[in-house]
């Protein structure tokens, strides 16, 4: 039962990460997109464990989107959020000339989240995951196919 377990807290966490992300967007908060791309980074790695891999620790998204096979049905929806991997060090620290990196519209932030969401509540659902059981292995850490 390991792999249940560790997909569904990274499931867990990825939709905290999420609806926090959300509210920091409302404020206007340029961190917002920083931890919408933690969301999606947990999301994509709940589905590489599923498949026996291993993500590593880095921001790659799509390296880890390129180690799901093509039948698991969740990769085009990997796929629509693995370019948030830009997102991951970008805001938080200043750039190489000292500056300040401005949020992304609300319009943009709103487009990326809405797409890691519908990959969240696809792996939820597909992993078989009650985000309200905190702790709980999810019903399946099978492939999905």
């Amino acid at each position: 039962m390991g792999a249940e377990k560790v997909i569904a807290n990274l499931l867990r966490v990825a939709k905290e990460d999420l609806d926090g992300a959300r509210i920091l967007s409302k404020q206007g908060n340029r961190n917002a997109i920083y931890l919408c791309e933690q969301a999606a980074e947990k999301v994509i790695l709940s589905v590489v464990t599923s498949e026996g891999k291993h993500g590593g620790l880095h921001h790659l998204l799509d390296r880890m989107v390129d180690l799901v096979p093509d039948e698991n049905p969740l990769k085009p929806l990997l796929r629509s959020i693995e370019s948030l991997a830009s997102f991951a060090t970008s805001y938080r620290y200043p750039s190489s000339d000292g500056n300040i990196k401005s949020a992304p519209s609300l319009v943009e932030f709103d487009r990326h989240a809405a797409n890691v969401a519908r990959a969240l509540e696809a792996a939820v659902a597909g992993f078989k995951v009650d985000l309200s059981k905190p702790n709980a292995p999810a019903g399946t850490g099978a492939p999905l196919r």
